[in-house]
């Protein structure tokens, strides 16, 4: 799903005031006096069609979500404006008239998990939905338990709240339009990054402008301009500032300023962009701005202001990336950069300091890692040079490429550190922005770290940090006041770039009143330091900090039902092959399972179910060898622990499973990043046996998931579930979606390969070409065809009837066609036997053919059905719509030439060779018959 960029609607003087009834919002259904602040999420200002209220307090914070519309509405707390990592509220009826409320979690752009916990992170307080409005108030909890499926919310400064809603109460993909974004100022804090563009009275633009270049078809080009600033004054200021359309091949641009005398740069004036990149070295260092996909326009604050002029900088080099790795020639673009300065004085003067690897070569990163963090360090020898009571910082921009995934600057002061500068978690590349910080005080002799954290799954060979799009970054751009001489902070190795210089790390600060770098040693980039103790945020996705106790990786395909994983400490120099799982679930379900594996077949499987007595669980091992019920694995080494039974209507089972790293037809490896589980369940009337045998009925749902056990170890060789014991985290892993197994894939290709290749082609075919013995190529191949379909059809009949899918529109669809197509040879015989004998279509011809064409037509849109039923990958989605699309647009146009041909043959217009009469009659299966087949 993707989310529209939207401006952010500012909220008068504050949006802590008070937010008194405003008669224009009648509709909203809750009383508005109960809340502190509000704001239009949508893009109809202050009266707009989607309203947030809220009241902010010390550990819950209350909200109020507000819309004309009478289906689900969702509200999410983001760090970036993305849905990847959204913590977000859904409110809806159901089928009863129940307004319901849930707690989802968003790991990329599909459809938001059931969170776990449903009490604590966020409580329902009341929902409405009547008269086109649906509404619902509920509480947040500021700071998370756990980052990975909650969120922390900026109570103190801007937050991201990005919002969908439905006229339908299922909750499902949103309509185009139906949703939003905004950054939305909660707290009272003097943040200066606001993503609109704001005049002023006394306000001017200017624009610096690239000469115009032709983009080269090599994958990486940076080019360079040099431009002269407005300087009407010795000190002029940027208060704002407004990107245009970028060309899509733009990657980046930075604006940096130019200290030192102004002959050095006015020869470059005016001059061709200089794109010989490898080979230009850029004479300027001081960092003015950035675009990065993702950004809109931005204005600072009332009374804060960027200064230049005379007695600063006067002169601005324009660096331009393009990304072109498509080699795409006779492109040209002149980028550019519209900015709002004013001469007028301003109260506070702000600068920026680069933070990160400014060297950008040089480092490399393991491929194949779910998580790798790269780290610089800012020494106190160069933040000394602050004034004497330290700076203020007000905004940061993170910066990474693709595989980024969070970002953070940490304090170290005095050997200890303190509460960051900034963290930022779900990095989105297509969703960069300068983000608000609170005011935040930074002391000279402070020592700052900058990690980044990437992603390399997909990587075979190791990632290198450079300047291709293909490589990775590591940057934070902080703004701060008041303005000082320090333009960069951080550490390099200098042999990198002059093989005569010594071959080692050394810190690095750049000042504006100096050309060159200052490089010295510093004990800091070695230093150890006190880490403040952890409160909190157990299962934050921080790599760097692993809690103590044991860990347990838990997820939840349904609002109900969970399963959790712990695997103890020793577990990787031990052979026992120990694991502990939990399974949990309402009394309302007369069986749950959980199951080590792809399928139910083979698969290593556990069921719980209320016992005899009702007030406990049995616990039964069971194996199935095929598509039938599970019996008991007496094999199973299992025991059922303390904290196992059936309390306030709900069944629980602690289980310790002493052989479950391999059975007979399996295995596990208890540290695989990417394991395999299934599940399933029925609810009903409760089983009440003590048998680890007894009959359970089929299921009414099961899926697939995976868990990442190297994030479940941890801690003693105990009961993880017992409270105070362990470090619950939830599982960033797709839960509730079907995997995809073998069977299911060679379904997929099957069908894909009748009805995306053979079946058209067998029709194009008898339309566009004319041999003897036509009719029984086009007969034959169709038959071949049928033939693989009966293959798919069988394993998609199996595999729907083992996971509940009959009754999906993709099975429906599947089983009818597989119906009418073992008619179509019967069609199409009697059609040909008839038109050797009248020369004309008939009723015959017409059901055989339109019934063809419909037929194929169906199957190609019923490939995509079964791709969106799995869950299947992008990748998958991508190569099948391309593949059935251009396959559907040349049958398509087949058809329409033929029709069009036809109707040219029985008019007695000529025709073209392939298709006209002009054949002799004993040409069966060519001429003017084949214009009647499909």
């Amino acid at each position: 799903m993707a989310l529209a960029l939207f401006a952010l609607a500012l909220l008068g003087s504050g949006a802590q005031a008070a937010a008194s009834y405003n008669s224009t919002l009648a509709w909203v259904p809750f009383s508005q006096t109960q809340f502190d602040g509000n704001a239009a999420l949508d893009t109809d200002g202050a009266n707009g069609d989607v309203q947030l209220f809220w009241t902010l307090g010390d550990e819950y914070s209350t909200y109020g979500i507000a819309s004309k519309s009478s289906g689900y509405l969702a509200v999410g707390f983001s760090q970036t404006g993305a849905m990847t990592g959204a913590d977000m509220a859904v409110g809806y009826t159901d089928q009863n008239g129940t307004f319901m409320f849930e707690n989802r979690h968003a790991t990329g752009f599909i459809v938001p998990e059931i969170s776990q916990d449903q009490t604590k992170n966020m409580r329902f307080k009341q929902g409405y939905q009547a008269n086109g409005v649906t509404a619902f108030i509920f509480d947040k909890k500021n700071q998370a338990d756990c980052l990975l499926d909650q969120g922390n919310v900026a109570i103190d400064s801007f937050q991201w709240m990005i919002y969908a809603h439905s006229d339908q109460n299922t909750f499902a993909q949103h309509a185009a339009g139906d949703m939003g974004k905004q950054y939305v100022k909660l707290g009272t804090s003097n943040a200066i990054s606001l993503d609109i563009a704001r005049t002023t009275n006394n306000s001017q633009n200017f624009t610096v402008v690239s000469p115009e270049v032709v983009i080269p078809t090599d994958e990486t080009t940076y080019c360079y301009s040099m431009h002269k600033m407005p300087t009407t004054a010795n000190r002029s200021y940027l208060i704002g500032e407004r990107p245009p359309k970028a060309s899509p091949l733009l990657h980046h641009l930075v604006l940096y300023a130019c200290y030192g005398p102004a002959d050095q740069f006015e020869s470059m004036l005016g001059q061709p962009a200089d794109c010989n990149w490898q080979n230009f070295s850029n004479p300027c260092n001081g960092f003015v701005t950035e675009w990065a996909p993702g950004m809109s326009a931005r204005t600072f604050e009332d009374g804060f202001g960027k200064p230049f002029g005379a007695d600063l900088y006067q002169y601005a080099m324009l660096e331009t990336h393009y990304n072109n790795p498509g080699g795409t020639a006779n492109q040209t673009d002149a980028a550019s950069y519209e900015f709002i300065y004013t001469d007028s004085p301003v109260a506070t003067e702000i600068g920026t300091l680069t933070l990160g690897d400014m060297q950008v070569n040089g480092w490399f990163m393991d491929p194949g890692k779910p998580l790798v963090a790269h780290s610089t360090i800012c020494t106190p020898e160069c933040t000394s040079k602050w004034p004497a009571e330290g700076i203020t910082a007000v905004a940061v921009f993170h910066h990474m490429h693709y595989r980024g995934v969070n970002a953070r600057v940490q304090i170290i002061r005095n050997g200890t550190e303190i509460a960051p500068l900034s963290e930022l978690y779900d990095f989105q590349y297509g969703y960069q922005f300068s983000k608000a910080l609170s005011n935040i005080q930074l002391l000279p002799g402070d020592q700052l770290i900058t990690t980044c954290e990437y992603d390399t799954m997909n990587d075979t060979t190791p990632v290198a940090g450079g300047q291709s799009s293909r490589d990775e970054m590591c940057f934070a751009w902080v703004d701060y006041y008041p303005l000082n001489n320090v333009l960069g902070c951080t550490q390099i190795n200098p042999h990198l770039a002059d093989p005569s210089q010594q071959n080692g790390t050394v810190a690095m600060c750049l000042d504006s009143s100096n050309p060159n770098p200052d490089l010295y040693p510093s004990k800091s980039l070695t230093a150890d330091f006190q880490h403040l103790p952890v409160s909190g945020n157990n299962c934050s996705g921080n790599a760097l900090s692993k809690p103590n106790g044991a860990a347990i990786l838990s997820t939840c395909p349904d609002t109900d039902v969970c399963y959790s994983v712990s695997v103890p400490r020793k577990e990787p120099t031990s052979a026992s092959g120990d694991i502990y799982f939990q399974l949990s679930a309402p009394t309302t379900y007369s069986w749950v399972a959980l199951a080590q594996g792809t399928a139910m077949s083979n698969a290593n499987m556990f069921v719980m179910y209320a016992s005899a007595d009702g007030k406990n669980v049995t616990l039964s091992p069971r194996n199935a060898p095929g598509h039938q019920m599970p019996t008991h694995n007496a094999a199973a080494d299992v025991v059922l622990l303390e904290g196992s039974g059936i309390a306030n209507g709900k069944m629980t089972a602690n289980v310790l499973c002493k052989n479950c790293s391999s059975w007979s037809t399996g295995k596990m490896d208890f540290q695989d990043i990417v394991s395999q589980w299934v599940y399933a369940h029925l609810q009903g009337l409760p089983i009440n046996s003590d048998d680890l045998n007894t009959a359970i009925s089929h299921h009414d749902k099961s899926g697939g998931f995976q868990w990442d056990l190297s994030q479940a170890t941890g801690g003693p060789d105990a009961n993880p579930f017992l409270a105070g014991v362990a470090n619950t985290t939830s599982s960033s892993s797709t839960a509730g979606g079907q995997m995809q197994t073998p069977m299911m894939q060679a379904h997929g290709a099957l069908a894909s390969i009748a009805f995306v290749a053979i079946f058209p082609i067998g029709a194009v075919l008898v339309r566009l070409a004319s041999f003897p013995g036509l009719a029984w190529v086009h007969g034959g191949l169709q038959i071949f065809s049928y033939v693989v379909f009966i293959a798919a059809a069988g394993l998609g009949i199996y595999l729907a009837r083992q996971d509940s899918y009959l009754n999906q529109p993709h099975a429906i669809i599947g089983m009818l066609l597989f119906g009418v197509l073992s008619f179509m040879p019967i069609l199409g015989t009697i059609h040909h036997n008839i038109f050797k004998q009248v020369k004309k279509r008939t009723a015959w011809s017409y059901a055989h053919i339109f019934t063809g064409r419909t037929a194929i037509l169906l199957g190609m849109v019923n490939g995509g059905l079964g791709l969106k039923l799995v869950n299947a990958g992008r990748p998958y989605i991508i190569a099948y719509g391309v593949s059935a699309g251009m396959m559907g647009v040349v049958f398509i146009g087949v058809i329409v030439f033929g029709e069009v041909t036809q109707k040219k043959d029985t008019s007695g217009v000529p025709t073209s060779p392939i298709t006209g009469p002009g054949e002799s009659k004993g040409q069966e299966g060519s001429g003017s018959e084949s214009d009647a087949r499909s």
